[in-house]
C-alpha cells in the first residue's frame, strides 16, 4: 500500500469516518515488521488493538442464574447504609453563608420589624378614626 493512501486511511480512521475495508487495510499495514518512520508512533496503538481483539472470555457465565436471597439482602443493606450516610453527611456539613446572604437576612429582619410597627400604627389610626366618628355623633358642634 502506498504511504499516501495509508495517511488518507489513517486520517479517516482518526476522524471516525473509515470503512471496515479501510480499517482492515490499516491493521494489515501496521502488522508488518517495517513501518514508515513518520507513522511508527501509531504502530503500538494498532498492535494493542489487534492483541485485544484476540482475547476471549473463558470463564463461566450464566445470565439466567439467579442471585441468592442472602446476596440480595446484603446488597440492599449496603445500599441503605450508603444512602443513609449520604444524607447524614449532607446534613452535618454546614456551609458558611456569604456576606451578601448575611446582609440580606439582616435586611429582611429589619423590614419585618418596620412592617410590624407600621401595622401597629395603622391599627392605632383606625381606633382614632372610630373615636372621631363616635364623638361627632354625641357632641354637638356650635
Amino acid at each position: 500500500m502506498e504511504l499516501k493512501q495509508v495517511h488518507k486511511y489513517l486520517d479517516l480512521y482518526i476522524e471516525g469516518n473509515s470503512s471496515v475495508i479501510e480499517e482492515q487495510a490499516l491493521f494489515a499495514y501496521f502488522s508488518q515488521a517495517e513501518v514508515d518512520k513518520s507513522l511508527a508512533h501509531y504502530k503500538p496503538y494498532f498492535d494493542a488493538i489487534a492483541q485485544q481483539r484476540k482475547q476471549r472470555f473463558s470463564g463461566d457465565f450464566d445470565p439466567t442464574k439467579k442471585l441468592k436471597p442472602l446476596v440480595l439482602k446484603r446488597l440492599a443493606a449496603v445500599a441503605a447504609v450508603v444512602i443513609a450516610g449520604f444524607f447524614v453527611f449532607h446534613q452535618t456539613v454546614e456551609t458558611q453563608p456569604s456576606p451578601e446572604e448575611v446582609a440580606f437576612e439582616e435586611f429582611k429582619a429589619n423590614m419585618y420589624l418596620v412592617a410590624e410597627h407600621l401595622n401597629k400604627g395603622k391599627q392605632g389610626l383606625a381606633h382614632i378614626e372610630t373615636f372621631n366618628q363616635n364623638t361627632h355623633k354625641y357632641l354637638k358642634r356650635e
